[in-house]
């Protein structure tokens, strides 16, 4: 049986079930105890799945008390950019808030992984960011679990070790520990050091038409780069997974941005996937005839 605080004694007061959970994992590790892994979310196959072009499903946009408003919902997905990785630590944070935020607890090879955004379509939150995802190998996902930075600890307070990265500007990042190192102190050189980032990512979110106050910004800064965008319900506090292959090495990781309820969502055909609409077609370029 799982050993939760719930299923302590009952009559024994929760805050001291709580000192007896966080007793009893200390206990296990110092045995040697192989660590328990948590289970993975229910909605994890949508972190894959909605990144398929024919991906399409039905959710429930009905507000509590109200008769099911079934609508339907579908995803751009957005080649944001390279993230650059050179130490082997990427953290994941609001960039210009934590910068000095540990790294998760993962390995991961030096080189470039593209950055993708799953962007919600539809007439239920359109343009907002479900998913972020950094592609660490072309294997498939078989397996997501929670991603905590190397700092993160089980005590009473939180002893199921559950973290999120803090959000307060509205804006997330990927970065390896050394563009954020770099990226400090920049800022402790320059106060106004984070004015060209605003602006650069401002204006590329600007351009992005199917979103709504988007922000897309990949700045190289020391040995790397820092590959940041607007989250989807702006601040608060958003989970982070690591995928891993059948091997068991990391193939990916995601940042989940919660904004849909994924037990109200049911996959439909491909064929109901309605048309995207390219926009205009800029007149090709013309090329000035040859001097006679």
């Amino acid at each position: 049986m799982l050993l939760t605080a719930r299923n302590i004694e009952p009559n024994i007061p929760m805050s001291y079930r709580l000192d007896i959970l966080a007793l009893c994992l200390l206990c296990a590790a110092a045995l040697g105890a192989a660590p328990v892994r948590a289970a993975e979310p229910l909605h994890a196959p949508y972190f894959t799945r909605v990144f398929s072009p024919d991906f399409v499903a039905s959710a429930d946009d009905s507000l509590p008390g109200e008769k099911p408003r079934p609508v339907k919902v579908y995803f751009r997905v957005t080649d944001l950019a390279k993230l650059k990785v050179t130490s082997g630590k990427v953290v994941v944070a609001d960039p210009f808030v934590s910068t000095d935020q540990q790294p998760l607890a993962l390995d991961v090879p030096p080189g470039e992984y593209s950055v993708r955004l799953a962007i919600l379509q539809g007439s239920m939150g359109r343009g907002r960011i479900a998913f972020a995802r950094v592609d660490v190998s072309e294997r498939p996902v078989v397996r997501w679990e929670d991603a905590k930075p190397v700092d993160m600890q089980r005590d009473a307070e939180n002893p199921d070790g559950t973290w999120g990265v803090t959000v307060d500007s509205g804006v997330a990042a990927y970065f390896d520990q050394e563009a954020g190192r770099a990226t400090s102190e920049a800022v402790a050189a320059d106060e106004t050091f984070f004015d060209s980032w605003l602006e650069r990512g401002q204006n590329a979110g600007y351009k992005d038409k199917g979103a709504s106050g988007a922000f897309r910004l990949a700045a190289d800064i020391g040995p790397a780069n820092v590959v940041a965008f607007d989250t989807g319900w702006g601040e608060g506090s958003y989970a982070v997974y690591a995928g891993f292959d059948a091997d068991q090495k990391l193939a990916a990781l995601l940042i989940d941005f919660d904004i849909l309820d994924w037990s109200k969502v049911t996959d439909l055909p491909a064929s109901e996937r309605p048309q995207e609409n390219p926009g205009p077609v800029a007149p090709p370029a013309t090329q000035a005839a040859p001097a006679t």
